[in-house]
C-alpha cells in the first residue's frame, strides 16, 4: 500500500503504509484533526505546542500506569470518545506489564526523580568526555573495516554496531552477548505496539521472558562481584538510603539500551543518507567543519528515528486539547516527528537545512522526561559522521531510494555506499 492509499482521517499509525512514508498522514493530521482518536484506542497529538504541552505537564499526562492503547491486550482499558474497551491481558502478558511498568521512563516523580538522578551520572558530559578515546577507537575499528570492503551497508555494517557497543559497554553487558541480547529486545519491543498476530505476539513474549531472565542473572553476578560498568553502580548505589530494587535496575537498564543504543543507528545512518542526497549541504559542512552542530540538530529535527510515537502519557483528568476532550484514563500519544515538521514552530519545515540555527526541536522529548542519553547521541553521531563524509576517501551513495525494514519500520533496512 502506498501512502496515496493512506486514509488520513483514520490511518493505521503502526502500518508498515504509514511507517514508509508518515510525512504526509502527519500533514493532514496537524491541520484537521492535530488530537486524534486512533483506531489503536489512543489519543495521537501532532501539534508542536499540543505536544509540548502534554510532555510538560506531568500532574495532568502521567507517565505511570500509562498502558499502549486499547488494541493492546497489555494496554489499560481505554475507552475513548465512543465507549469501546480493548482487550484483556492474559496472566503472561500482565507479568510483562509489571516488568515495564517499573521503568523510571514510566513513573512519576518522586520515584522517578529517584532513579533517573542515580541513572544520570553515567550520561553527563563529564562522562562523555572521559569515554571520548574509547568511542573514537570503536569508530576507527568501524572504518576499517568498511574501507576495507569498499562498498558496505551503512546500516548493518557501521551505524549498527557503534551505538549498541558503547551501549552495551557503559551498561555491562558482555561482548559475547551483544547480539543476543539485541534480538531479544527487538522482539520484546514489540509490546510496545498493538498486536498483529498470534505468532508475533509469542516471539515478543519469548524475546521479553529471555530478556527478564538474562537480566535477572546478570544483576546477581553483578550484586557478587561488582564491576565498573552501570549495572554495578545501580546496584551499589543508594539515594536517601533506598537502593534500587532488582526489577528497578532491570528495568532501568532496558530504558538506558533503548535511549543510548537503538535510537542513535538510526540517527547515524539516516543523518549520512541525508546528507549524501543533499550534497550542496555536504560541501557546505565540509568547507566548514564548524557546521556540524547545526547539521545534528537539523538531522534530530528532519529525520527523528521514529515520525510516530513517543512514550505513552495517561490522562489523569479531563482534559480539553485542540478542540477534543480526552477523559481521565485515556491513553495519549505524541508525534515528536510531527511537532518536528509544524509550519507554526519551523520556517520552511519540510525543508532539509544544515543553516538553520536556534532549533528547538522534540526529538529529545520535553520536561522531566527528556531523553538523558541526548549529549552521548549528539557524540556518537558527530564522531561516526565526521568519519565517514569528512575524512580524505571519497563517499558514494549507491543506493538512491531505500525502503524501510518491515521488521523495523522506524529505520532503513538498507543504505549501500562505496568508499574509495
Amino acid at each position: 500500500m502506498s501512502s496515496a492509499q493512506i486514509d488520513p482521517s483514520n490511518p493505521d499509525l503502526h502500518s508498515y503504509a504509514f511507517e514508509s512514508n508518515p510525512e504526509p498522514t502527519l500533514a493532514w493530521l496537524r491541520e484537521h484533526d492535530p488530537v486524534h482518536w486512533s483506531q489503536h484506542g489512543y489519543w495521537f497529538v501532532t501539534r508542536y505546542e499540543d505536544v509540548r504541552a502534554v510532555l510538560g505537564d506531568p500532574a495532568r499526562f502521567s507517565s505511570q500506569k500509562a498502558g499502549f492503547g486499547a488494541n493492546n491486550p497489555i494496554g489499560k482499558d481505554a475507552k475513548g470518545p465512543e465507549g469501546k474497551s480493548g482487550k484483556k491481558a492474559s496472566d503472561a502478558e500482565k507479568t510483562m506489564s509489571k516488568g515495564l511498568a517499573l521503568s523510571f521512563n514510566q513513573q512519576d516523580p518522586p520515584d522517578h526523580s529517584r532513579v533517573r538522578k542515580l541513572v544520570n551520572q553515567a550520561f553527563s558530559r563529564r562522562e562523555i568526555s572521559e569515554r571520548a578515546d574509547k568511542i573514537q577507537a570503536v569508530v576507527d575499528a568501524l572504518m576499517a573495516d568498511v574501507k576495507a570492503k569498499g562498498e558496505f551497508d551503512l546500516i548493518t555494517d557501521f551505524a549498527f554496531h557503534l551505538p549498541i557497543i558503547v551501549a552495551s559497554d557503559i551498561i555491562g553487558i558482555p561482548a559475547e552477548d551483544r547480539d543476543l541480547f539485541r534480538r531479544n529486545f527487538e522482539l520484546a519491543a514489540r509490546l510496545m505496539a498493538p498486536k498483529r498476530s498470534d505468532e508475533e505476539w509469542a516471539e515478543a513474549l519469548t524475546g521479553a521472558k529471555w530478556q527478564s531472565t538474562y537480566m535477572g542473572e546478570l544483576i546477581a553476578s553483578r550484586a557478587r562481584e561488582p564491576r565498573a560498568d552501570l549495572i554495578s553502580a545501580l546496584i551499589q548505589t543508594s539515594e536517601d538510603d533506598q537502593k534500587l530494587t532488582g526489577g528497578e535496575v532491570a528495568s532501568a537498564i532496558m530504558t538506558i539500551f533503548t535511549a543510548a543504543g537503538t535510537t542513535t543507528e538510526r540517527m547515524i545512518s539516516s543523518g549520512a543518507f541525508l546528507l549524501l542526497t543533499h550534497p550542496e549541504q555536504l560541501a557546505a559542512l565540509r568547507a566548514d567543519h564548524s557546521l556540524m552542530d547545526n547539521v545534528l540538530e537539523e538531522i534530530l529535527r528532519f529525520h527523528h528515528p521514529n515520525q510516530s510515537t513517543s512514550t505513552n502519557r495517561r490522562a489523569t483528568q479531563d482534559v480539553e486539547l485542540g478542540g477534543k476532550t480526552i477523559r481521565a484514563g485515556d491513553t495519549v500519544r505524541v508525534s515528536l516527528g510531527s511537532a518536528n515538521r509544524d509550519a507554526a514552530q519551523f520556517d520552511e519545515p519540510d525543508a532539509f537545512n544544515i543553516q538553520r540555527t536556534g532549533t528547538k526541536h522534540m526529538s529529545f522529548g520535553f520536561g522531566i522526561h527528556f531523553c538523558l542519553g541526548s549529549a552521548l547521541a549528539r557524540y556518537e553521531t558527530k564522531a561516526a559522521l565526521e568519519a565517514l563524509l569528512l575524512g580524505p576517501k571519497s563517499i558514494e551513495l549507491i543506493t538512491q531510494n531505500p525502503v524501510k525494514d518491515p521488521d523495523r519500520p522506524d529505520r532503513y533496512k538498507e543504505i549501500r555506499v562505496r568508499m574509495s
